[in-house]
């Protein structure tokens, strides 16, 4: 049974952040990482995070010179640290029994690592000292590939220790956090790769973002992927593509639009192909993807009559908790949460299930939401599934870092989480 855990009142409080001077910055502790509170790190959870938007990282990537290259790097090089101590201090807040559980341990001793050599950066003061800091990026986001199936497996072990709406919270908040560190480092990174031929550069591609993207292009790319995934041997449903389809102007990072259509298409697609088999019908039902926008949104729609999902299966689908769900993640150590990783050897369906990591839904729900978007799923058990997405287009959305869900910190017994409502959120997409 977890016990209550609350934040310790003698913290100080973060408004003192203002009145520290830089020099003052407490030295590190020369004891080993571990679950408990100590002065280096309390020094940058009293910062608070500095967010930011898209149409800023254009702006800032199109205007590129040395001055502002450098610029980038020393945001950045304050930032990693602010972020990634934040992220360890909900750690140190999990219950202990949790905090032992050794793949939490491990991603607590990584992310340990990497603050340690961040927050030891000096300031970065020239081209060179850049390139430097661009090889530490990357040889970290390499060490980091194990994140994603370490947290999964290690919060669904420990899921009778944990009531699962703070598991859940715990699991949204680190994986919006590695979401946002990663735009900021690999935009950082792919504008100091770029200054290396050209401070210029189109106008269509800053960094990492894409200032024209093309819905329809990004739902056909998704498409083509599954059909050669099938292989030769298994029939792809028909996908039927409609609405308003040539929505093309609005800035995103197509990485994550690409695998939010991928999974919500493939999930799709693989519900159909298993109605029918189980109803040996000779005609496959379609697949049927709309697209629609107004002036500040991209809305789409993907719609299955694959059977739909049963209630206890609906309940669970963003759930991070199941003890059988993550069990692939034993046999994929590594996850980038990206479609290139999708783009090998083509799977046949009688092994398709077996393939499954279970988490393709719920780290689609992340990547829409941390730029102010949204995904809602609707099933009639029996019939089929509707699935809708809506991305802000106008790239004016500040970065969704944090996940409020629960309060910060707070973790309350099981028996009272039972008889707590949580409150309806107004959705934009089917006006509840």
């Amino acid at each position: 049974m977890p016990a209550t855990l609350r934040r310790s009142s003698s913290a100080k409080s973060p408004a003192a952040t203002t009145s520290v001077n830089s020099s003052l910055e407490p030295k590190a502790s020369h004891s080993p990482a571990h679950f408990y509170q100590n002065k280096t790190l309390d020094y940058y959870v009293e910062q608070k995070v500095t967010p930011i938007t898209l149409r800023q990282l254009v702006f800032f990537g199109k205007r590129l010179n040395e001055e502002r290259l450098i610029k980038s790097a020393n945001y950045v090089r304050k930032e990693l640290p602010v972020r990634l101590a934040h992220r360890i201090r909900d750690f140190q807040q999990l219950p202990f029994i949790v905090g032992t559980n050794p793949h939490i341990q491990l991603v607590y001793d990584l992310y340990w690592t990497a603050f340690d050599k961040f927050r030891k950066v000096p300031p970065i003061e020239n081209t060179q000292d850049n390139a430097k800091y661009c090889d530490l990026i990357r040889s970290l986001l390499r060490d980091h590939l194990v994140v994603i199936p370490q947290l999964a497996m290690g919060i669904s072990e420990c899921s009778q220790h944990i009531p699962a709406a703070h598991a859940n919270n715990f699991m949204n908040k680190m994986l919006r956090s590695r979401i946002s560190r990663r735009v900021i480092v690999e935009q950082h990174i792919a504008l100091s790769d770029s200054s290396v031929h050209s401070f210029g550069g189109g106008d269509e591609q800053i960094g990492t973002i894409f200032t024209n993207c093309n819905l329809k292009n990004i739902i056909d790319k998704c498409i083509t992927l599954i059909g050669t995934k099938l292989g030769p041997s298994n029939k792809c449903p028909p996908i039927i593509i409609d609405g308003h389809r040539n929505c093309s102007d609005f800035t995103y990072i197509s990485e994550h639009i690409e695998y939010i259509v991928y999974q919500l298409v493939l999930n799709s697609v693989r519900h159909t192909l298993r109605m029918a088999e189980a109803n040996h019908l000779d005609a496959i039902p379609p697949v049927t993807v709309t697209i629609s926008s107004n002036d500040t949104d991209i809305l789409l729609r993907i719609s299955d009559q694959g059977g739909g999902m049963t209630p206890e299966t609906y309940r669970d689908v963003w759930s991070f908790t199941s003890e059988k769900r993550f069990e692939k993640f034993k046999e994929m150590p590594k996850m980038e949460a990206r479609i290139t990783e999708e783009e090998g050897e083509p799977w046949s369906w009688q092994g398709q299930e077996d393939q499954r990591l279970g988490i393709g839904l719920p780290m689609s729900k992340v990547y829409s939401e941390y730029w102010g978007g949204e995904l809602k799923i609707m099933t009639m058990e029996g019939f089929g599934t509707e699935a809708y997405l809506r991305i802000p287009r106008l790239g004016n959305q500040t970065e969704n870092i944090e996940f409020e869900e629960i309060e910060e910190g707070e973790y309350i017994p099981y028996w009272e989480t039972q008889h707590r409502v949580k409150p309806d959120k107004k959705s934009l997409i089917v006006g509840q």
